[in-house]
């Protein structure tokens, strides 16, 4: 009877995780072959198009706070109905077949109306997402932390392809409408995941699912949300250090761009499932301090007035890197974080606490900062997110997770 567990065991996991969660890993990783084809010349295809760092902020911050609060009320929502995989299936559709078209877009805002439809997908989807992940994973960490890394390895071989095709002279609408292949990928993988009913696991599924936690989600919990929310929101936009990292190079060689977009999907993936795993041994808390402290890092360096020459040159690629390992400490171990603290049945409404809390607060986020950027100099607008990072970094070190957690598991 324990061989036939045993092997039972093995067969649903593929790379120490269950079957679905690799499925949906490998969804997520064709949507980001799609998305980062696109991302990694966006803010370029922006400003060729008329925009401006301003209208940069604007996009990201519209599309960012809509997503994220999007996800607060799918959420909501998917525990209601108790349903999963339709938020899943829509948001995935949604998303691959709108953001394509941002390459035949004449200006900045067709470029707001694709992306806002794009985020909107991306709304639906994610507190669904990540709740499903939660129910079918063995060792939280492990699960979120592959499933983040395939994801970035999707956009690992977006942002080469786009690479590719940028030094080949395809033109950046070329490119984005490209994105479409992947895309369609994608929604046909996610069609073959399964539902999930928390409050129908088996005995059999409770050995590979883990034991069912309390449901009540508490004030005091939903105030450790908004603190992780913030911790969050206090992040540099990709967009912004794409822009920045063009002062660094000559003009001529503007295609090296996807390539530390590039390096920094790689140090994602490479660390994304190893923070998962040492956050699973010590305690999410350390990992994640470590991340923020070297974006803090990052966004100081990048405060400074350079000149382009080698030593540009490297510095910028050490803060493309040093910004894909605060991804990968910050992204997956803080979902990891919600499942800890949230009850078993109450983790797509945890996830929709996290993300609202986000979305609440990134869009006066970016244009302050787009504004600074634009209006005085880029050396302020570092300078305004390195302080409120330092604080943001304070305030989550002296806050005390423990208690909550210990609640939650009696």
């Amino acid at each position: 009877m324990a061989e036939e567990e045993k092997s039972e065991k093995k067969q649903r996991m593929i790379f120490g995780v269950s079957v679905p969660v690799f499925i949906m890993g490998l969804v997520s990783l064709f949507t980001d072959i799609s998305s980062e084809m696109i991302q990694s010349i966006l803010p370029l295809f922006i400003l060729s198009i008329g925009g401006s760092i301003l209208i940069l902020g604007i996009i990201s911050g519209v599309t960012t706070a809509l997503s994220n609060i999007l996800k607060g009320v799918t959420g909501w929502m998917s525990d209601k109905i108790n349903k999963r995989k339709p938020f899943v299936v829509a948001g995935y559709t949604i998303s691959n077949l709108s953001k394509p078209f941002i390459g035949f877009s004449p200006s900045w805002e067709f470029v707001l109306g694709l992306k806002a439809t794009d985020r909107i997908g991306k709304g639906l989807r994610t507190s669904s997402r990540d709740a499903l992940i939660s129910y079918y994973a063995v060792e939280k960490g492990k699960a979120f932390g592959l499933h983040r890394s395939m994801d970035t390895l999707g956009a690992v071989i977006g942002s080469l392809v786009a690479f590719l095709l940028l030094y080949m002279a395809w033109t950046y609408s070329q490119i984005i409408f490209f994105s479409l292949i992947p895309g369609i990928c994608a929604i046909v993988l996610v069609l073959t995941v399964k539902e999930v009913d928390p409050t129908k696991l088996d005995e059999t599924k409770l050995r590979f699912y883990g034991q069912p936690k309390v449901d009540k989600i508490d004030k005091k919990f939903v105030k450790l949300i908004i603190i992780l929310g913030v911790i969050e929101f206090a992040s540099l936009d990709i967009a912004f250090l794409i822009v920045r990292s063009t002062d660094y190079i000559p003009a001529e060689s503007i295609f090296l761009i996807p390539l530390f977009y590039l390096l920094t999907n790689i140090v994602y993936v490479i660390f994304s499932p190893i923070n998962g795993s040492i956050s699973d041994k010590i305690g999410r808390k350390p990992v994640i301090v470590v991340g923020l402290s070297l974006l803090l890092i990052s966004c100081i360096l990048l405060a400074f007035p350079t000149d382009v020459s080698l030593f540009s040159l490297i510095m910028i690629v050490l803060i493309y890197a040093m910004f894909g390992f605060y991804l990968a400490a910050v992204d997956p171990i803080s979902r990891a974080y919600i499942a800890d603290l949230a009850g078993k049945n109450k983790r797509g409404r945890a996830y929709g606490y996290y993300y609202l809390s986000v979305g609440l607060i990134s869009l006066a986020e970016s244009i302050i900062f787009a504004l600074i950027y634009e209006f005085y100099s880029f050396t302020w607008a570092f300078i305004y997110i390195s302080i409120m990072l330092f604080i943001c970094i304070i305030v989550f070190v002296m806050t005390d997770f423990s208690k909550i957690i210990e609640q939650k598991k009696l």
